[in-house]
């Protein structure tokens, strides 16, 4: 009985410690799992201008689960900032600029406090809705230079107005709440999902 106590106990203080080769190699799948997700989406949803910009909501539904399950298999400090940052370098590495800062939200969202459920969830939120921002913020910073980049990605010019004009529309408010909305929904259902191994991150 004292030897079982002992050794959950080590595992616990383990499990809480600092990250491992183990962890790496696990933040490194899933981070590209993670991102593999919100691309499926962005492909499936892409073939619309109009449904483009719902990618990250939509994509978060799936996503929750995966960000969930890192959570309760490698509970340590830094493992978001770390997985982020490995889906900022892909999709940096395929040509998507605006990734570059946005690695570091999650992890200083989980420094801010006492990493609960809540707090997990919540960093989901703010790091989907960061890379949503990020994405569409390229409207504005390109400015009329915008289409012919969607033109140079092999896109019509159509598609890249299509693009232009459902921003600066009614629309995209919908899309920036279904943003912010959905990622509670995914991790919620991760959450139920690993109930058992939030419980004892809680304890």
């Amino acid at each position: 009985m004292a030897t079982t106590t002992v050794a959950a106990s080590s595992g616990g203080a383990n499990a809480k410690g600092k990250l491992v080769g183990k962890d790496y190699i696990t933040l490194a799948i899933f981070g590209v799992l993670l991102f593999l997700v919100f691309m499926v989406f962005a492909m499936v949803l892409g073939m619309n201008a109009n449904l483009f910009w719902f990618t990250h909501a939509c994509g978060s539904l799936i996503g929750g689960i995966v960000w969930m399950y890192v959570a309760a298999k490698v509970p340590k400090r830094g493992a978001f900032a770390i997985m982020s940052a490995i889906v900022a370098v892909v999709a940096l590495l395929l040509g998507m600029l605006w990734t570059g800062p946005v690695g570091i939200v999650a992890g200083i969202v989980m420094a801010a406090g006492k990493r609960s459920k809540v707090a997990v969830i919540a960093a989901f939120a703010v790091w989907t809705l960061c890379f949503w921002v990020g994405q569409e913020s390229m409207i504005f910073l390109a400015g009329d230079a915008y289409v012919q980049i969607v033109v140079d990605s092999g896109m019509s010019a159509e598609y890249g107005q299509g693009l232009v004009d459902f921003i600066h529309g009614p629309l995209a408010l919908v899309a920036l709440a279904a943003t912010a909305v959905c990622p509670f929904v995914g991790g919620w259902i991760g959450s139920k999902l690993f109930k058992k191994h939030f419980a004892q991150i809680s304890a």
